[in-house]
């Protein structure tokens, strides 16, 4: 299975019809046609959405009927904030925007931003920004991500958390492993070309292989413009026995 992700509107498009039968495309449905998203279903594209599980970007068409729920800015992206997922109405805003996915033709969901769980846990020590609002505390986050995953999977979708070894890692101590078949991780070697710190590449391989333990299907992406770079991470990911990796040139992530 060939890996694609792509969370830039423009290039939805290009990567689903790039996409072959049993490849997966992570993209983010939102101002795509379902239409789009169907017809490459049909051709037997695996299909996932992009759900932002816990933050709030400027752009998004909903971002005035929740921006009172913003905790703070988030750091190295401007324009997206943290927000209180603890909030019923942001509930009820997950669960809408899967079924939506869903009805396009999504069988899983790519939900990032669950470290909210760990920021709270914290205390936000590692934002460097103001809060707009006080955080929420850590436990009621857990217990909201973990009512909204139960609601996604009841729907027959995947829930594919995007790091988040915290939060997955309480889950499964809490006996909701059940909710979970698979992880992603980024940059477990590579960010922007450069070798991410020893200590990050040994701690999230150790997530990762506990993750393996767990039975999760592993998927990670690294970010290299270097062929050399891509060929060592692949060869690592191997070695390993993750299943799945796929290096992008861009963060923002377009397909390529």
């Amino acid at each position: 299975m060939s890996l694609r992700y792509c969370f830039e509107q423009d290039y939805v498009v290009k990567t689903l019809d790039r996409s072959k039968k049993n490849d997966l495309a992570v993209i983010d449905p939102d101002g795509i046609d379902p239409k789009i998203i169907k017809a490459a279903v049909a051709r037997g594209v695996h299909v996932y959405g992009y759900l932002n599980a816990c933050a709030l970007e400027k752009g998004r068409s909903y971002y005035d009927e929740f921006k009172d729920l913003r905790i703070a800015e988030y750091s190295g992206w401007p324009g997206e904030y943290w927000v209180d997922c603890t909030d019923p109405k942001w509930r009820e805003h997950l669960i809408s925007e899967a079924n939506r996915f869903k009805l396009a033709g999504c069988k899983g969901l790519y939900f990032d931003n669950t470290d909210l769980y760990y920021m709270c846990l914290k205390g936000f020590r590692e934002e460097h920004t103001k809060m707009i609002k006080p955080a929420p505390r850590a436990w009621s986050v857990y217990e909201s991500l973990m009512h909204v995953m139960e609601e996604l999977v009841d729907m027959g979708l995947v829930v594919m958390p995007n790091g988040g070894d915290v939060f997955v890692r309480k889950l499964v101590a809490n006996g909701h492993k059940n909710l979970i078949k698979t992880v992603n991780q980024e940059s477990v070697l590579y960010s922007d070309s450069k070798r991410v710190s020893r200590d990050d590449t040994e701690y999230f391989t150790e997530y990762l292989d506990w993750c393996k333990e767990q039975g999760f299907y592993i998927r990670g992406i690294e970010y290299t413009k270097s062929l050399t770079q891509a060929a060592t991470a692949k060869a690592y990911y191997r070695r390993r026995g993750w299943q799945g990796i796929y290096i992008s040139k861009h963060h923002d992530l377009r397909g390529d």
